[in-house]
């Protein structure tokens, strides 16, 4: 599982810069970099008192010093909870965010472009012996991953909630590697459809997205739900490379990308088991087939080693080592 600390070359992202859509609140601690520039503040004046605590007698100086240091201790704590509950985990520029979770379940399935969408489904995320986290809404696929996992990249940094446009075109360009008409439709569809999926907790649920604008003219301006950090909370956070996750085509090869980036270690696995997993309305032999191709891709971009087999109804794999230097 690719490591958020794992450094990257000091390069942009392949996808667009956000700005804060709402005016209003521009001013407000919405970027992270804010927050941590003033949690290093506090920090720094509680050190500072520290240090004046040590080289003074005077008993209200030192009532005072003490109620000070508290004072930017329990500041800095509220903080460090901002941004944990208000923030999806920090990424790089070259990383995407995803959590365990939307990884090894049929949310983002692999069924054909050609095969009508389903209008509800209704979908168990987590293992039945953890705390469930479900989803509910239309059906989505590795396309929609694939705008979704764009989406809370470029808005990684902004506090969840905070409504933040992009360039539609710019976007698209990313993403489908054109821009047209049909590429604006894709990228409208996916996100509206995002916005209408709930991942349902045991005592709250959270929208996938928010607001989304997206005039004709103009950027399109979109939000995270502002609970929606607690996702990873609730899963093991796992991180992928974003130019292999955008250079890969969808489907078979993007689930099993995402699936194997989400384990330690791979075991031998039934393939039934892993057709039903990642939603394929393919079985037998014409799965098979398809797993042929997909695990073939993962190999030439290093994630698997080459000595993978079918053999009957079982499929023995392993996860490629990182080089060591």
């Amino acid at each position: 599982m690719t490591n958020a600390k794992d450094k990257s070359p000091e390069t942009s992202s392949l996808l667009p810069a956000v700005a804060i859509a709402d005016d209003e609140h521009a001013a407000s601690y919405l970027l992270r970099r804010d927050l941590l520039d003033n949690k290093e503040r506090h920090r720094q004046s509680r050190a500072d008192a520290a240090r004046e605590l040590r080289q003074t007698a005077s008993l209200s100086e030192r009532d005072d010093l003490y109620a000070d240091i508290h004072w930017n201790a329990q500041e800095e704590q509220d903080i460090k909870r901002i941004l944990t509950e208000e923030f999806v985990p920090q990424h790089t520029e070259q990383q995407l965010l995803g959590a365990r979770a939307l990884f090894v379940s049929p949310l983002f399935h692999v069924r054909s472009k050609a095969s009508p969408r389903r209008e509800h489904v209704e979908l168990l995320l987590t293992p039945p012996d953890t705390e469930p986290v479900r989803y509910e809404g239309p059906e989505l696929r590795q396309s929609d991953a694939r705008v979704f996992l764009a989406l809370v990249h470029m808005l990684r940094d902004l506090r969840c909630g905070t409504w933040a446009s992009f360039q539609a075109g710019e976007l698209c360009r990313a993403l489908y590697g054109r821009y047209d008409g049909d590429s604006r439709r894709q990228l409208r569809d996916s996100i509206q459809r995002l916005q209408r999926g709930l991942l349902v907790f045991k005592c709250f649920s959270v929208q996938m997205l928010q607001r989304f604008d997206f005039p004709t003219h103009g950027p399109w301006s979109v939000s995270l739900d502002p609970q929606v950090a607690a996702l990873f909370e609730h899963s093991p956070k796992v991180w992928l490379r974003l130019q292999q996750r955008l250079a890969l085509p969808d489907g078979l090869t993007t689930w099993l990308y995402a699936y194997v980036e989400s384990q330690r270690r791979l075991i031998p696995m039934q393939i039934d088991t892993l057709s039903k997993l990642c939603g394929a309305e393919s079985s037998g032999h014409a799965f098979a087939n398809r797993l042929r191709i997909a695990l073939g891709h993962l190999t030439e971009v290093g994630l698997i080693d080459a000595g993978w087999s079918l053999r009957g109804n079982q499929l023995r794999w392993r996860k490629r080592l990182p080089a060591v230097n």
